[in-house]
């Protein structure tokens, strides 16, 4: 009953084609009561079809319906974790308004893209020299001269992700790191990465393929 959607279709391809109606129909919904977007959406959903009852299931990828307002920020509510802000690259693209009942643009989510994709694209040449981003999960940086491969964990779930969420770059917890600006000594997440809101979970050191790979080569000086 629980079995996610990737385990059985291995090709997120397939998904995506599936989905990508779905969100262009919420798009073009926004402004809109929840309720009857909502119902709508149920009324074109034949649920003894396989492929358009996982696209029901995944709705909830796509916006977030149980919002609250927590001293000001919008929160979605998580029956695991709790209530989780609307921030972050990773969030829902939508979401249905606490006070209007409305289905609205996650403008957080839109800005922290943003961000991204501008950490990545200016001074190319700079970022080059210590720090290269693969996707939005994964970096490559130089450390004392040695390439390694960085993973990136949202901050907001870092108690989910690991039993013992630490940074892994900078040998302390998540929540002991500066966030956009460098203090004490410690690099902020937007320093290292390019963003605010992701912290290092993993690394490990390239090896020679990977160093030929992605045209780089360890300071063995």
């Amino acid at each position: 009953m629980q079995e996610g959607l990737r385990r059985r279709h291995a090709s997120r391809k397939w998904l995506n084609e599936n989905l990508r109606p779905l969100e262009r129909y919420l798009a073009a919904n926004v402004g809109r009561p929840w309720d009857k977007v909502y119902a709508e959406i149920c009324a074109g959903i034949d649920r003894r079809n396989t492929v358009q009852q996982h696209i029901h299931q995944h709705l909830k990828d796509f916006v977030a319906i149980a919002v609250v307002d927590i001293d000001g920020v919008l929160c979605a509510a998580d029956e695991w974790r709790g209530p989780q802000p609307l921030e972050g690259y990773w969030r829902p693209r939508f979401y249905v308004d606490p006070k209007s009942g409305l289905l609205r643009v996650n403008r957080w989510r839109e800005k922290a893209r943003r961000e991204y994709r501008r950490s990545t694209t200016q001074s190319p040449h700079a970022a080059s020299e210590s720090r290269r981003c693969l996707d939005a999960k994964r970096q490559l940086h130089r450390i004392a001269g040695i390439w390694f491969h960085v993973e990136l964990a949202p901050v907001a779930e870092a108690a989910n992700t690991q039993a013992k969420p630490f940074d892994v770059l900078r040998q302390r917890e998540p929540s002991q790191c500066p966030d956009w600006q460098d203090k004490k000594g410690v690099a902020s997440n937007q320093t290292l990465f390019g963003r605010h809101d992701v912290y290092a979970c993993r690394k490990r050191q390239l090896n020679a393929r990977e160093l030929r790979l992605y045209g780089l080569s360890n300071d063995n000086g």
